[in-house]
């Protein structure tokens, strides 16, 4: 970018004003005196006031917390117990039980110690819009969906992305910007460019058939071929004068390999090369000779054609197999490259065939054969003679106009995630086919993709404001008056209210000019300069400016642009607008109006989506891959999906305005027929999540039915009943432990032994520091033991116990059955899982009061505190008013000061 283009953006960014709300006063954290009694009794005879042993005293701590340097002191204390070393072996211990306590305690005041010192009393910092919303604005303004993910990451570990303090901008991120504002424009040129484009391309898969016949006729001449070369090599291996030469081969490394000569024919006098018998290899490697000898796939190939709709469509396999496979893909179209970004529609035709298992009636679709990650799984219920049509949309970006990225793909669902499943796929399916290969369960007739066009339909706002600029090389150049009001209109679109002013537009009119003055063609220029727009702090942060230093009521306009972006993470549309610049939009009634629209409309999905995610610490459904070799039927559909329903289970919530306590238990799962099947469920078919009735026995409903939430407290193969019971604590109880403590001891005596799950943990509740936050934690873990790592339901388990080189011990498998029954620490006992989770449902006042918490944080992009402490408790009431419902808490939350105020 020139300097002159750079240096005017700098200089728009160091004057943004800064952005604080003041609040009241909080309380502060202190040290119940009978716990600090404990500590005088064992610490003050070293730690007192005359010779304090590292010059550290305990006799004059402060019991309330009320500064940095006092919360250090305080975790200094709690550190040294937690590590052991106090007091010294050489002074008598502390009664574990009373030590458990002291720490429990003590870890509770640090962490609402932490809570208070860190409270900003209500302020607000000036944020700039986060990397999901950029996305949105740049979607509403241009019309077109960019990758954001180069972008520095938003969050810190547990707090929201929507928060201003963690909302910095570097220098750096300037450059960063400009780059995704002209890939933005590039985009949105090239979809207003084909707006009329209409496109159409068909697959008549029965083309695969004559492959097949092909492959086959390949094969067996590859094989006569192959024979013929060996014979001669077998021969020559016979003849008494060459007996020295084999007994030098077989000396070999390789000597009992059954293919040792045929490797070695070279030392063999007379013995034509592989390559007269048509086999191009190269120096000294008859590797493609040798496997012609062999033609393993030669069977389930002629399988394939025994099959009866051979000449009317194409059979889905494991893709290692298939007859026609390209790329790992079993059936592919490629889209022409001529053919332009813009939306489409793929479709295909499928059946079932009587093999069809109800696990085997899902056929993926994905593009990119080469990423092994499909897009979408769907139902297949038609027959052949009646195949189902399967409909969905697809967008086609600039990110597409590589090779692989326009190959469209069907799979049989569960087939190729990786090698390894492929591989064994392909054995299972040996196996139950005598030996031939996996049956056929799927069948498409055809497959076709269609464009869209968009001729006719209203421009976005952001490319309607320069429409009369045009944007093709050829456009003539527009005239200075033209380009500042292209420019002064996409800027006030793009600034979202805020009018820029006349000096602006004359630089972005002149620095237009320079690029012109330097041969840019006209749209490189148009690009260049509107990509400054896009960079410019004006539309990159949320304007609130600060006026006085008081705390001020939002305006209409501010408060229309606070409103979209949490419910909808983008900006205000018409309606909004419009009542803001009419001055109705804070009337209460108006206002309530709106966020029901506003949740109606589909872009509230932004906020399901988002909140669900961060309020729920979702992260950790990326953080382990599955083994499927112990849990094959969880493959990465299956995964997708039940990441999928945790959403849809809110967003049914928010649509339906039904309970936020649903979220605890529930006689009702939001499932598909791919979860419908894996959870056991009948009569569910379809792609469509849709509310399911359940079984009065079933484990499913609320957030502790769904294998989602399990998979995160487990690390891909086996369960953690630890992260289960944080979860559980933090999310559903709002009852976090406090952050683990560095330095615990590690119980290496039970390395490589043969132990039960809870055998495993109960042993670390053996030490006080443990046993302060895992006697809370451990037996929520327990209750939760009949989902397996994947949250399937099981009743038993196994562990084998490996050496020291990480491989199984003959004598170290153990199996039992799972017993989930304990009791909550200082709380009623339970038998099962069913009774746990009524435990839990019981406390909906905690649950709702941590969703609160969290949707206020979400909201107002900060941190809550104790100075929030009258918000929440009158968002509570209110919501609790309506039984709860999850709309009552956003309506609430809009209607009150802190929403409404800067």
């Amino acid at each position: 970018m020139p300097k002159f283009a750079l240096s005017f953006l700098f200089s728009i960014a160091i004057s943004l004003p800064g952005a604080w709300l003041a609040a009241a006063e909080v309380p502060v954290a202190a040290i119940a005196k009978d716990h600090f009694a404990l500590l005088q009794k064992h610490c003050v005879a070293c730690h007192g006031a005359e010779n304090a042993e590292a010059a550290f005293r305990v006799d004059d701590l402060p019991l309330s917390i009320e500064d940095n340097p006092t919360a250090a002191r305080w975790q200094k204390v709690l550190g040294a117990l937690n590590a052991g070393e106090m007091p010294p072996p050489s002074e008598p211990a502390i009664d574990k039980g009373a030590k458990a306590d002291f720490l429990a305690h003590l870890a509770d005041v640090m962490v609402t110690a932490r809570r208070v010192l860190a409270d900003q009393k209500g302020r607000i910092t000036m944020r700039r819009l986060n990397r999901r919303e950029y996305r949105n604005t740049l979607r509403e303004l241009l019309g077109v969906e960019i990758t954001v993910n180069d972008l520095p990451a938003d969050t810190a570990s547990g707090r929201f992305d929507t928060f201003g303090s963690d909302l910095y901008l570097s220098s750096t991120q300037f450059e960063q910007y400009l780059a995704l504002g002209r890939e933005a424009l590039e985009e949105a040129f090239e979809w207003d460019a084909a707006a009329d484009v209409e496109k159409k391309l068909r697959f008549e898969t029965e083309e695969i058939t004559e492959k097949v016949r092909q492959r086959i006729e390949d094969q067996r001449d590859a094989l006569e071929r192959a024979t013929r070369w060996a014979k001669q090599v077998d021969a020559a291996v016979e003849l008494p004068e060459n007996a020295e030469i084999i007994a030098e081969i077989r000396a070999g490394p390789l000597g009992n390999h059954r293919h040792i000569f045929y490797r070695n024919w070279k030392k063999l006098p007379d013995v034509l090369a592989p390559e007269t018998f048509g086999f191009q290899t190269e120096e000294n490697n008859a590797d493609k000779a040798i496997s012609a000898l062999t033609p393993f796939h030669l069977p389930y190939h002629q399988y394939y054609l025994e099959q009866p709709a051979v000449e009317s469509g194409a059979y889905l396999a494991a893709s290692n197999e298939h007859p026609s496979v390209l790329d790992n893909a079993t059936i592919n179209l490629l889209v022409p490259f001529s053919w332009p970004v813009g939306n489409y529609i793929v479709r295909f035709a499928a059946a079932v065939t009587p093999d069809a298992t109800p696990e085997r009636r899902f056929i993926e679709f994905g593009i990119n054969p080469r990423s092994q990650q499909a897009f979408s799984a769907h139902e297949i219920t038609g027959t052949i003679e009646s195949p189902q049509v399967v409909e969905f949309p697809l967008t086609m970006t600039r990110a597409n106009k590589d090779r692989f990225n326009r190959w469209l793909f069907l799979r049989e669902k569960g087939t190729r995630d990786d090698w390894v499943q492929a591989t064994r796929v392909a054995r299972e399916g040996r196996d139950e086919n005598d030996g031939i290969g996996r049956k056929f369960s799927l069948w498409v007739d055809w497959m076709e993709i269609e464009r869209v066009p968009t001729a006719g339909q209203p421009k976005p706002p952001g490319i309607a404001a320069i429409d009369k600029l045009q944007f093709h090389d050829k456009s003539a150049s527009p005239t200075s008056d033209e380009l500042h009001v292209a420019f002064k209109q996409f800027a006030a679109e793009a600034f979202r209210g805020v009018a820029p002013t006349e000096t602006y537009i004359d630089r972005l009119v002149a620095i237009y000019e320079g690029h012109r003055g330097q041969g840019e063609k006209h749209p490189d220029a148009l690009k260049q300069t509107l990509s400054i727009v896009l960079a410019s702090p004006m539309f990159l942060y949320h304007s609130e400016p600060r006026t006085t230093d008081q705390p001020r009521r939002l305006n209409d306009r501010e408060l229309a642009n606070r409103l979209a972006y949490f419910l909808w993470g983008s900006p205000p549309d018409d309606a909004l607008v419009g009542l803001a610049q009419k001055n109705e939009l804070h009337r209460p009634e108006v206002l309530a109006a709106q966020v029901t629209r506003l949740l109606d409309d589909p872009r509230s999905e932004d906020l399901v989506n988002a909140l669900t995610y961060q309020w729920l610490g979702l992260e950790r459904l990326d953080f382990f891959e599955v083994n499927q070799q112990n849990h094959p039927r969880f493959d990465n559909s299956t995964r997708k999906a039940a990441r999928l329903e945790i959403y849809q289970t809110v967003s049914l919530l928010l649509k339906n305005n039904s309970k936020l306590t649903d979220l605890l238990k529930s006689d009702y799962a939001v499932i598909n027929a791919v979860l419908a099947n894996y959870y056991g469920i009948d009569g569910v078919h379809g792609d469509e999540y849709r509310k399911v009735a359940l079984p009065a026995d079933s484990p499913r409903g609320g957030l502790l039915g769904m294998s989602a939430i399990h998979l995160m407290g487990s690390n891909g193969d086996t369960t953690s009943p630890v992260e289960r019971g944080v979860w559980v604590l933090r999310k559903l109880l709002n009852d976090p432990p406090p952050p683990a403590p560095a330095n615990i001891p590690q119980l290496a005596r039970l390395a490589g032994q043969a132990l039960t799950t809870r055998q495993r943990v109960l042993a670390h509740q053996e030490e006080p520091q443990c046993a302060s936050c895992h006697r809370k934690i451990d037996p929520i873990g327990f209750g939760l033991e009949n989902f397996d790592a994947v949250g399937a339901w099981r009743t038993e388990d196994s562990y084998h116990a490996a050496d020291d080189n990480g491989k199984p011990k003959p004598d170290g498998k153990i199996s039992w059955t799972i017993d989930p029954s304990s009791a909550l620490h200082n709380g009623p006992a339970f038998q099962n899982y069913f009774e746990l989770r009524d435990l839990i449902a019981q406390r909906h006042d905690a649950f709702a009061r941590g969703f609160t918490e969290a949707l206020i944080q979400y909201a107002l992009g900060r941190p809550v505190s104790f100075s929030d402490e009258s918000l929440i408790e009158e968002t509570l009431r209110q919501a609790g008013d309506h039984d709860f419902a999850i709309r009552s808490f956003v309506q609430s939350l809009v209607q009150s000061t802190e929403f409404q105020s800067k």
